[in-house]
């Protein structure tokens, strides 16, 4: 359960507060956040050909900025862990990936991605034309 904020805002609440929430974070990270190829990860594709959710990952050190690709690079500890946000995660306790998508190719394959996920219907259009 995510820790609640403390009222008082001593140093020792603060501490406790960042250890339990630290706690939360490993536990839901690793539940939710840890990748590991499924089915789905070769969906269309040889099965011994590579994820294509693009895992694993590179490690990056640190954040930086590519002027060649006009992209900013997020930091990567961990090659099977989705980019995320501790706090989004901790308090909204759901997995989510998180990128920087300024323009270009990526732009246009997110708007592509996102756009064709929300407008997923449960049955597939051969299904819908049987029942007229």
């Amino acid at each position: 359960m995510a820790p609640e904020v403390p009222d008082n805002q001593s140093e020792d609440a603060v501490a406790q507060w960042q250890q339990l929430f630290d706690k939360e974070h490993k536990k839901l990270g690793e539940k939710v956040q840890r990748h590991k190829c499924r089915p789905v990860c070769f969906k269309g594709r040889m099965s011994n050909s590579q994820c294509r959710f693009g895992f694993p990952h590179d490690i990056v050190e640190s954040s930086y900025f590519d002027a060649e690709t006009n992209s900013v690079i997020l930091a990567r500890k961990e090659c099977d862990v989705n980019g995320h946000n501790p706090v989004l995660l901790v308090y909204g306790r759901h997995n989510h990936d998180i990128k920087c998508i300024l323009s270009g190719k990526a732009a246009k394959a997110a708007m592509f991605y996102i756009s064709d996920y929300i407008t997923k219907m449960p049955i597939n259009t051969d299904q819908l034309l049987s029942l007229l």
